[in-house]
């Protein structure tokens, strides 16, 4: 009979309840600063933004293949999307409202692989 022993982790309330998203690099976006400074965090999973002050970490999980993003802190807002286009009028709306101080460039990945393939020629 194999003995096991186990480790108890105590972790206080505090650092649990201030976690605002926890997300795969596979399901996390981030939108920008805007001019209040928040930050705009994207949940690709369930189509939510996320505003809050503070930026997202990024960490990598034990045996794990990919980035993961926590965010912690404060929520300012939280805003569910109904359809991908939504988060184009998500980001007028801020540009409107509080402007952007930090806006990424969206990197259509689509666009890229199809101009590498025709500059080889290839015809997919």
């Amino acid at each position: 009979m194999a003995t096991t022993t186990s480790t108890a982790v105590d972790v206080s309330d505090g650092q649990q309840d201030d976690i605002v998203l926890e997300q795969s690099g596979s399901y996390y976006g981030y939108l920008g600063e805007d001019g209040e400074g928040f930050h705009h965090h994207v949940d690709e999973a369930t189509n939510t933004v996320y505003v809050t002050p503070d930026r997202a970490e990024r960490f990598l999980p034990d045996n794990a293949g990919l980035y993961w993003f926590r965010v912690r802190g404060e929520l300012d807002h939280t805003e569910k999307l109904e359809q991908e286009e939504d988060r184009d009028r998500w980001i007028a709306y801020v540009d409107s409202i509080r402007g952007w101080t930090d806006r990424p460039v969206h990197i259509d990945v689509t666009e890229i692989f199809a101009a590498m393939h025709a500059a080889r020629g290839d015809r997919r």
